[in-house]
């Protein structure tokens, strides 16, 4: 579990890892730089939680998880991982679901549980018991709706982890965003994983959170997709490289609508360059398109967002 500034979440967080009916083996938190308010309340668990401190903040999930990977690894084997976030809450069956899915399906690098949405002050939602078996989910799946499937309601083995990239470690610090989605895509560029609907635990729904803009969202997704389009270009995998690139395009086209319809000084402006060079670059003649949409006010998609909420769009399909 990756932390910073969470002293008023990790306590429900932590407990209800440490009360699944299937415990985890070990418990790390990694604290992403000095953070005393945090580091106590994780301290105040005693020794079922380990705790790691970075010396400064990295500014992102990335690498506090490379760090407590790091640390498991180099004292005991790890069999798989589970990152959940640190305001976010396990149902009590949630281990035990998903880590039987991963031992019935051992040619899957991740197991999944569904999710329910979470709006505090409200209370978390009850669950329900595990009913279904599992199904197959593909990369083609979840790039078409990666926001019914999230890293952090998994399971994922170890051994898949240290494959996905040269150095061994599951998550690139560079991108200060969208890290679980450039791991996921690279998991299920290689086998597809198994997923349940069954619901194992709450998504603390937040008004602060990054992906709450519309702009900022689809802009960390667009640097995602190019740096996986880079990363299966270098691996010989021109399809794959291509798919990324579209999907770079889609994203790219939705931070410029959202961008539009902001409306804030300069966002049009931005939102127009932002087209203009996509077609330069990729000769995609949607982006033009979509400028053209927009600047008439006939764009349908524009017309359906939010400026504040992209969970308010459609699934994140090219166009």
């Amino acid at each position: 579990m990756a932390a910073y500034q969470a002293a008023d979440t990790i306590g429900d967080s932590l407990r209800s890892i440490l009360d699944q009916s299937r415990p985890p083996a070990r418990t790390v938190v990694a604290i992403d730089g000095p953070d005393p308010e945090t580091e106590a309340v994780v301290h105040a668990f005693g020794p079922e939680v380990e705790c790691l401190v970075l010396p400064r903040n990295t500014g992102g999930p990335g690498a506090p998880r490379n760090a407590a990977v790091t640390h498991l690894r180099s004292s005991g084997d790890v069999d798989a991982y589970c990152f959940l976030d640190a305001d976010d809450v396990a149902y009590p069956r949630f281990l035990e679901v998903a880590t039987d899915l991963l031992m019935r399906h051992p040619e899957s690098p991740i197991a999944y549980a569904g999710f329910d949405f979470w709006h505090p002050p409200e209370d978390p939602p009850s669950p329900e018991d595990p009913t279904g078996h599992g199904h197959s989910w593909t990369l083609e799946e979840y790039l078409e709706r990666s926001g019914d499937k999230l890293l952090s309601f998994s399971v994922v083995r170890s051994g898949a982890c240290t494959a996905v990239r040269e150095g061994g470690l599951p998550f690139d610090p560079e991108l200060r965003r969208n890290q679980d989605y450039d791991l996921t895509v690279r998991l299920l560029a290689e086998g597809p994983g198994v997923a349940t609907e069954w619901r194992g635990a709450a998504y603390r729904i937040a008004s602060t959170s990054h992906s709450a803009s519309g702009v900022d969202a689809w802009s960390s997704r667009l640097l995602a997709n190019e740096s996986l389009g880079r990363h299966f270009r270098r691996s010989g995998r021109p399809e794959l490289a291509s798919l990324m690139d579209r999907y770079a395009g889609s994203a790219l086209r939705r931070a410029a609508r959202h961008l539009w319809i902001r409306a804030d000084t300069g966002d049009r402006p931005a939102a127009s360059r932002l087209l203009l060079d996509d077609f330069t670059k990729r000769r995609d003649p949607r982006s033009m398109a979509v400028l053209l949409m927009l600047g008439l006010g006939l764009d349908r998609k524009a017309a359906g967002m939010s400026a504040g909420d992209h969970r308010q769009i459609d699934p994140d399909v090219p166009g």
